[in-house]
């Protein structure tokens, strides 16, 4: 399982699964794409359900435990900055999420390795650095790749940059290793999925 979302969407997701004729015994891993509040908001609950382990970057470690996104950064747009405001207005400004404190359940990526090869899922995990420090993506053995937040199609997205990046630098250098992947497609956590050329096509004039 990839991620979760807000706090409060466990229901949902238990919904999803039966539809789907599955059960939480059929999670063999989590998968935390980055430890934000739309993406690790109910983790404690779905960690209660499953016995899986959790795989996230040695940075989210801090920030599960905190329960809290890093501000450290900035809206990389004006339509961006916008939504953020917005957001703010509306009692969503601190990003707060249940804190996450399960470090005996963690696979600990930090030197490139390779979980989910090891037990036979063709799945490689992949670095992203930018939007957030502990940010990774999944290239899949048909050639999509699930990049997470690396990049967004769809609003309040401009030339498919997210709402937030901590570090512009690096943000773009995970561009490049999107593209030099050579993806048949790229699957963002938010928006429309798109073609790696689109990154082609917009790093130029982004960076």
């Amino acid at each position: 399982m990839i991620d979760t979302g807000y706090e409060g969407g466990f229901d949902k997701s238990v919904r999803k699964f039966k539809a789907a004729g599955l059960s939480f015994t059929d999670v063999k891993f989590i998968f935390l794409t980055h430890a934000h509040d739309d993406h690790a908001g109910f983790l404690n609950e779905l960690a209660q359900n499953t016995d899986a382990p959790i795989i996230l970057h040695k940075d989210g470690v801090k920030r599960l435990k905190a329960g809290q996104n890093s501000f450290d950064g900035e809206f990389p747009t004006k339509t961006a900055f916008i939504f953020g405001k917005i957001m703010a207005l509306a009692g969503k400004g601190e990003h707060r999420f249940p804190p996450v404190d399960l470090y005996e359940r963690y696979l600990i990526f930090e030197n490139n390795e390779q979980y989910l090869k090891r037990s036979g899922i063709d799945a490689q995990i992949i670095r992203l650095p930018g939007h957030t420090s502990d940010s990774m993506g999944l290239l899949l053995c048909d050639g999509k790749l699930l990049c997470g937040d690396a990049a967004m199609y769809g609003f309040p997205s401009t030339g498919r940059q997210t709402i937030w990046i901590e570090d512009k630098s690096e943000f773009f250098k995970s561009w490049d290793t999107m593209i030099k992947l050579n993806p048949v497609k790229i699957y963002p956590s938010h928006g429309r999925p798109f073609a790696a050329s689109d990154l082609e096509k917009y790093i130029k004039s982004s960076r």
